[in-house]
């Protein structure tokens, strides 16, 4: 008698269920079918209000889009000559550039010394390159040593006067 009440309340449980789930797929397909906005759910945290039903965009709104942007490449997108594109460069890191992402990387890496030494070299052929002799002078007090530090100092301040006459 046992089983049979409870085969009888497992089915039931299943019929229910499985109805329940029918319904709600429904919805979610009828819906679907329509082109209606999914609900916009504003999670805990979210500073901003949801967006009103209605204004997200639409296809429409999409093409819309592309064809301003197709109208606007025919008055302003243009083709670039030999001579013009050789003026805007070729895209190599200049001297500079390539000191600056090797002294970067020295110092990421915590070779200090390292990216001292390059500095040292590059301000030996670049004698009145301001901001390498101030990373220099920077990079040397905080390694402690101040007395070279300042001499740099004082070197910048008299680069600062040559150019000031």
């Amino acid at each position: 008698m046992r089983h049979i009440r409870y085969m009888l309340v497992l089915t039931i449980s299943v019929v229910l269920l499985t109805g329940a789930a029918l319904t709600a797929y429904g919805k979610i397909g009828a819906a679907s079918l329509r082109h209606e906005d999914p609900p916009v759910v504003a999670w805990p945290g979210d500073s901003a209000p949801p967006p009103p039903p209605g204004s997200l965009p639409t296809i429409r709104d999409y093409e819309k889009y592309a064809a301003a942007d197709a109208e606007w490449r025919k008055q302003n997108a243009r083709h670039y000559t030999i001579a013009q594109i050789r003026a805007l460069g070729d895209g190599t890191r200049s001297p500079r550039q390539l000191l600056d992402d090797r002294v970067y990387l020295f110092v990421k890496r915590g070779e200090t010394d390292r990216a001292m030494g390059a500095l040292e070299a590059w301000i030996e052929r670049n004698p009145r390159d301001e901001n390498a002799i101030l990373w220099l002078a920077r990079m040397l007090r905080e390694s402690g040593r101040t007395d070279e530090a300042v001499a740099l100092y004082r070197r910048l301040i008299s680069i600062d006067e040559r150019r000031g006459q």
